[in-house]
């Protein structure tokens, strides 16, 4: 009877223990984010049963401590540096089931594999969220050089502080790609942010349309600046109509 009993007791325990698939959470560089955990709750639950943790996923090691609160309140000694007086947890949220955990100023680093871990007495809930960071290149900044050789200009295309990586695509007015006949250097500064600088020569004395793209990982193009270079006696005009820049290429 006692056997059978404490079987009992454990059925409804299995029955609220749930697991949340992955999920993915976009984040602006420099800003704050709010990463969800949602668990069963109800009213008059003891928040002093409630365990939870957050923890960030690295490969090969041990899982970073991002945030723990138990006993009723934050227990951050565990805490990674990396995070220290960066998160925040609303604990009039938990008594609704909400362990949500909002984390400021937001760098490259963060990027990565979130887990959310809440034991209380209805049972255990665990979540992922996958954080990315993204930020926007600047404005393009485009210059055209008319000494560059005979019969030939140089235009060059700079645009930085964005993330993620990219690279730069040229296409002409009709649509022909011209990437392989320009040279792109690109550089990262501390923060893991990019600067793309791209050369391509154009012949003088006959006009050119030409748009300036960024080019993502999974080859999505984003149009970054259109000009024209107007032909003229020695190639001297060059006008730019339109331009757009990304706030984020994903």
């Amino acid at each position: 009877m006692i056997s059978f009993l404490s079987c009992c007791f454990w059925l409804p325990m299995l029955a609220m223990k749930t697991v949340q698939l992955e999920s993915d959470v976009v984040a602006h560089f420099g800003g704050d984010v709010t990463l969800s955990c949602l668990f069963p709750s109800q009213p008059g639950m003891n928040l002093q049963d409630v365990t939870l943790t957050w923890q960030k996923e690295q490969e090969g090691a041990e899982a970073l401590v991002v945030h723990s609160h138990y006993y009723g309140k934050d227990q951050l000694a565990r805490q990674d540096e990396v995070y220290r007086n960066r998160t925040h947890l609303d604990p009039e949220g938990l008594a609704r089931g909400n362990a949500s955990l909002m984390l400021r100023g937001v760098c490259i680093q963060d990027e990565g594999i979130y887990l959310c871990h809440v034991t209380s007495e209805l049972g255990w809930t665990a979540e992922r969220r996958e954080l990315r960071v993204g930020a926007p290149y600047s404005e393009p900044h485009l210059t055209l050089d008319l000494s560059f050789r005979l019969g030939h200009s140089l235009l060059t295309f700079s645009s930085g502080g964005g993330y993620p990586r990219a690279s730069v695509a040229w296409r002409d007015g009709m649509g022909t790609n011209l990437t392989e006949l320009s040279c792109t250097i690109e550089s990262m500064d501390a923060q893991g942010l990019y600067t793309l600088h791209s050369e391509l020569v154009v012949p003088v004395g006959q006009s050119t349309n030409l748009t300036v793209f960024l080019v993502t990982a999974h080859g999505l193009e984003t149009p970054m600046q259109h000009v024209t270079v107007a032909a003229g006696p020695v190639g001297r005009d060059a006008a730019m109509s339109g331009c757009w820049w990304p706030v984020w290429v994903p």
